[in-house]
């Protein structure tokens, strides 16, 4: 590699490169042979101003093109896909990171998902809602089977959200809450 003075008999097309490319200073500097540094000085001391590159037009992003959307839509279309959590999103469509916000985002704001959909932030949440769809069982039931301490408050609290949580499945009668409080020893 030569130096700043092997420039001295170039200066003139040198000074062309810098003002119509926008190539590297690294690929200017290979064409004439000096490093990169020696056409950075070149350039800041005669005050040359480097044209800048064209940005780059992002495609426009679509629901039918793209094939996290289309997993996304597919699971949306299922029944009760509300009750679902991000990760567990994440498991189906085979993701790790951050990449499944954007296109819930994105679908969200279209209205082609419900505005509730991967918005259930816990596993033990999803689980309990799964049983309480499936099972005859009481709530206090279903959320010690799932990990939750109070799952009742959290039904209230996503009904008073705009969840739309069906009542349960379960019906308590009186007769069947004597024959639990008698079939518990501390009930006495």
């Amino acid at each position: 590699m030569g130096t700043r003075g092997s420039l001295k008999g170039v200066e003139g097309q040198l000074i062309r490169d810098l003002v119509v490319t926008t190539l590297t200073f690294e690929r200017i500097g290979e064409k004439y042979g000096v490093t990169k540094q020696a056409i950075f000085s070149f350039c800041d001391k005669r005050g040359i101003r480097r044209p800048t590159r064209p940005k780059m037009q992002k495609p426009e992003h679509t629901e039918m093109k793209c094939s996290i959307c289309q997993g996304l839509l597919r699971i949306a279309k299922k029944p009760r896909s509300d009750f679902i959590c991000r990760e567990t999103l994440r498991g189906r469509l085979g993701f790790q990171g951050r990449e499944l916000s954007p296109h819930l985002a994105f679908l969200r704001k279209k209205g082609l998902v419900s505005q509730k959909f991967g918005r259930l932030l816990s596993k033990r949440a999803e689980l309990a809602y799964q049983i309480y769809f499936r099972k005859t069982l009481p709530v206090e039931v279903i959320g010690k089977q799932a990990g939750l301490r109070n799952f009742h408050s959290l039904i209230q609290r996503h009904r008073a959200s705009g969840w739309n949580v069906p009542p349960p499945l379960f019906t308590y009668d009186e007769n069947e809450r004597r024959k639990r409080g008698r079939a518990q020893p501390w009930a006495k």
